[in-house]
């Protein structure tokens, strides 16, 4: 069946925004975060043949240049990310696994969650049942547009909420999550304990001089169990 995965994200949008177009200080980091994610090993063997024979003539043999495996993103995705450039169709989906480490590496918290495609929906329903406003539901957590350069990637939906609204959100589920039906009490007694350290998150980030964390939300539907 196809079983899509919820993923949130406590960071500010101002910080994810920042990572396209980075400053000097940002983009070493990023570059640093995804060269070790996406590192790929030596080759361990010199090709034989004529371009093995030929390799100590050649600047540099190709035998030895490093072969990313398909689906796998380059240097150049996440240098374009960090420049702010435009990326090419063909180019989104790879970037978004950039984007997905450094915003791992980078964020207060995660939390994921599997949800099938009906079941923001679903959700949603069963905490209206159990009293909880409509403004304050699963949608309304990822109604924001982010506004960043890249599109979503196939089967992604991508938004944000911002800091206020979550913990209004938060005081919300609180009061209703004892009520959910038991096919959806798991799940959304999940989402109040994850939101639940946003309020320590915000006092750290003021103490560091960052910005309040924000709820970055994504949505993928092509998960399959």
């Amino acid at each position: 069946m196809v079983m899509g995965e919820l993923r949130m994200h406590a960071l500010s949008i101002i910080e994810i925004r920042d990572m396209f177009g980075a400053s000097t200080e940002l983009a070493g980091t990023l570059r640093q975060l995804a060269g070790e994610r996406f590192r790929v090993a030596a080759p361990q063997h010199r090709q034989r043949g004529l371009l093995g024979k030929l390799g100590p003539f050649l600047k540099r043999s190709a035998a030895d240049s490093p072969v990313f495996p398909d689906g796998m993103p380059l240097p150049s995705d996440w240098e374009n990310l960090i420049a702010g450039r435009y990326i090419a169709p063909d180019r989104v989906d790879v970037s978004w696994q950039v984007i997905d480490t450094w915003v791992d590496a980078l964020d207060w918290g995660t939390w994921t969650a599997p949800v099938a495609p009906s079941g923001l929906d679903d959700l949603d329903f069963a905490l209206a049942r159990a009293g909880m406003p409509s403004r304050y539901g699963l949608r309304k957590l990822m109604a924001d547009d982010p506004q960043l350069t890249i599109r979503p990637g196939t089967g992604m939906r991508v938004g944000y909420s911002k800091n206020q609204h979550v913990l209004a959100t938060l005081a919300s589920l609180e009061q209703v999550v004892d009520e959910v039906d038991e096919s959806h009490r798991p799940i959304a007694q999940g989402l109040r304990d994850f939101l639940a350290d946003i309020p320590r998150w915000t006092a750290e980030a003021t103490e560091l001089n960052r910005p309040a964390p924000d709820l970055f939300v994504v949505w993928r539907d092509d998960i399959r169990g």
